[in-house]
């Protein structure tokens, strides 16, 4: 049988678990009997595009390159974010034999350092994210689910907008004009919450037992709550978007004078990736 360069293509050199366990996903990942996903090293392309600040952004470079290297995720536009960070390490499995790049400071020296981390031993201690469910005092009861990368991309864009406002307002501005970019500014602040805090909930419970699972109904209530409810919301939100990674780390300091070992944590972001490539 004759040979050809497809025969050399990259392939899938590591299977994983996603946090999510692909629970939240409408179109669901192609998973294996085990209950994982194959991916696959980042191609050239796929490490460019996230060396571009820009497309980072608005996401599609994150979009790219999942659908390049984890392709049995049929939408990449709903992955979950608790899933982002576990796919991309997955995806770097080839660089550094193996290996991530971090940097740490010493807390006993303030030295800091490049320290290499074992990708393989980040994932093997991944945790299965479980639902993370509150009662209100009002006796409501709320179900959330991760964001989705399409939510928080247009989360975090409305929020850019929103500050890139916020710093033309100065004291030379008619007030009428100053007002308006205010309340435009506060407007753009205001749809960035919404967005993440209504694609985060899956259902509110009522004290009769009845859900309320229409995205139109859940923000009508978000508009009609008060400051700490909302905040509350926030913090289980933001508890539901845990990527199940450990993030400490024990290193030994680089220091000869100094030598000691300490523990750091790592923070794994699409941020982190771009940053080490």
């Amino acid at each position: 049988m004759t040979q050809s360069l497809s025969n050399f293509y990259r392939t899938k050199e590591i299977y994983i678990k996603l946090p999510s366990g692909g629970k939240w996903y409408k179109n669901k990942p192609r998973l294996t009997d085990d209950g994982e996903i194959g991916v696959y090293p980042m191609s050239f392309k796929d490490e460019m595009l996230l060396k571009i600040p820009d497309s980072l952004y608005n996401g599609e470079s994150l979009y790219d390159v999942i659908k390049s290297v984890c392709p049995d995720i049929i939408d990449p536009y709903e992955v979950a974010m608790s899933d982002v960070d576990v796919i991309l390490i997955a995806s770097r499995i080839s660089n550094n034999d193996g290996n991530l790049q971090v940097n740490a400071t010493c807390p006993h020296c303030n030295t800091t350092e490049n320290y290499l981390i074992s990708i393989p031993n980040i994932l093997s201690n991944v945790k299965t994210i479980e639902q993370v469910e509150i009662e209100l005092p009002n006796k409501l009861t709320i179900q959330f689910k991760p964001n989705t990368l399409r939510s928080m991309t247009a989360s975090s864009i409305k929020t850019t907008e929103a500050v890139s406002i916020t710093q033309n307002l100065t004291s030379d501005l008619p007030p009428d004009q100053a007002k308006k970019l205010f309340e435009e500014s506060l407007s753009k602040t205001t749809a960035a919450t919404m967005v993440l805090i209504a694609d985060g909930i899956e259902a509110v419970i009522l004290p009769d037992g009845s859900k309320v699972t229409t995205v139109e109904e859940i923000i009508e209530w978000l508009n009609n709550i008060d400051g700490a409810t909302m905040k509350t919301l926030q913090r289980a939100n933001k508890m539901q978007n845990q990527n199940g990674i450990n993030d400490k780390f024990k290193f030994s300091c680089s220091n000869e004078s100094c030598s000691k070992e300490f523990e750091s944590a790592v923070e794994f972001n699409p941020t982190f990736f771009f940053t080490n490539n």
